[in-house]
């Protein structure tokens, strides 16, 4: 799906930017950027695993952003999640 296409961008993102030189990253799950609408139920209306009334279902893309630019970038990375 195209949910999942996004999921490597955004660790493609971080890693140029630790190839750059910097010391990490900030991810923005927050203030309605695509992260968070798929956070809240009044805007993710999917019903599919990224979606529903499953809290869990919400934030798998979060965490599966989170998960994959950790396995991107290594330990000595710093990753927030805003």
């Amino acid at each position: 799906s195209d949910v999942k296409s996004t999921i490597p961008d955004f660790a493609n993102c971080a890693l140029l930017a630790k190839e750059a030189g910097y010391d990490g990253v900030e991810i923005m799950g927050s203030e309605g950027y695509l992260i968070n609408q798929f956070l809240v139920s009044k805007t993710n209306q999917r019903t599919d695993e990224y979606g529903g009334s499953n809290f869990g279902n919400r934030m798998r893309l979060a965490v599966e952003i989170v998960k994959e630019t950790r396995k991107a970038c290594g330990l000595d990375f710093i990753i927030i999640f805003r």
